[in-house]
């Protein structure tokens, strides 16, 4: 199982738009963070499975940059802009008129080639404030339309369901749900697990856009990762916000649920990938336990926009 870091970015992005401070002008190619997203992929049965954390407005030059050629389902962690306005985007994996090249066609010695895979409807899991906001947002999507154009084939599910007893299973992945709170929205992050090639159940959990993920909820990864070897976490900067956590907030998440990887995302341009991992390693004798796993091996630093991460 892979996650890649489709974007580590805030909701502006960096470099951002009329910013001339030295992050926005670096050259160094970890600086330059499209808007939060990530993309998971499982070989599985002769298929590798590709499931979408989030489609922001830079979907499609993020899809276009790793190559981007099957989607199977897209989990939503909330319905804010930078998170979900590049929906529309997904109609080239599931459209309701599809590609000619697409579509099955018999030549004249009677074999048929092409498949109509794309003409499935994709499903999506949101909560449910998400989903009215899916509804509202993109409500050409659900209603009769003139013809022209396509709009994408979609079904909403709750990913309030998506809980140890009833998982989604996709792919060879089980996947639950983890509430959180973004300032006083609920949002969704996501526990994904599947069984690595020694047999045993290993993990990557991915939480962004929060400040404040519960007892109960931080036990709900712990009681049911198996060996979690990645964490994703929200980590904004290092002054304290109202609806995200810092630096230092993230890595105490972190400290509670002991990855054997953390990476903080959805950064804004206050500080480089440079400066960012430096400070880590200065505030890591504050966090015990991660300073246990880091002198074994394991590491925490800011993740980066095409960051490859498997379990």
């Amino acid at each position: 199982m892979i996650l890649t870091i489709l974007g580590s970015g805030t909701s502006h992005g960096v470099p951002v738009i009329a910013c001339n401070c030295k992050v926005c002008k670096s050259a160094d190619p970890r600086d330059k963070r499209y808007r939060a997203s990530a993309l998971l992929e499982n070989d599985f049965e002769g298929k590798t499975w590709r499931v979408l954390i989030d489609v922001g407005p830079d979907f499609r030059s993020q899809a276009l940059a790793c190559g981007l050629p099957s989607l199977d389902a897209l989990l939503l962690t909330h319905g804010h802009a930078d998170h979900l306005h590049g929906l529309d985007d997904i109609r080239i994996f599931s459209h309701t008129k599809v590609p000619h090249a697409h579509s099955k066609y018999t030549d004249a010695n009677g074999a048929v080639h092409g498949s109509n895979e794309f003409t499935k409807p994709m499903p999506i899991y949101a909560d449910k404030e998400t989903t009215k906001i899916v509804r509202s947002h993109f409500d050409y999507i659900f209603k009769r339309t003139q013809i022209g154009g396509g709009k994408p084939l979609v079904t909403l599910n709750s990913a309030e369901n998506l809980v140890p007893t009833a998982p989604l299973k996709i792919g060879g992945m089980e996947i639950i749900s983890i509430p959180m709170k973004h300032g006083k929205l609920p949002t969704t992050g996501y526990l994904i697990s599947a069984i690595g090639a020694d047999g045993t159940k290993k993990s990557v959990v991915y939480l962004t856009d929060c400040n404040y993920i519960s007892p109960a909820a931080i036990d709900l990864i712990k009681q049911n990762c198996g060996t979690l070897v990645h964490a994703v976490i929200d980590g904004l900067r290092k002054e304290v916000h109202t609806t995200h956590f810092s630096f230092e907030q993230a890595l105490g998440v972190a400290d509670l649920i002991q990855p054997r990887h953390t990476w903080t995302t959805h950064m804004t341009h206050d500080f480089s990938h440079e400066e960012i991992s430096n400070y880590y390693q200065e505030i890591l004798p504050d966090y015990p336990g991660l300073k246990k796993i880091v002198a074994g091996g394991g590491s925490v630093l800011p993740a980066y926009d095409g960051l490859r991460l498997e379990a």
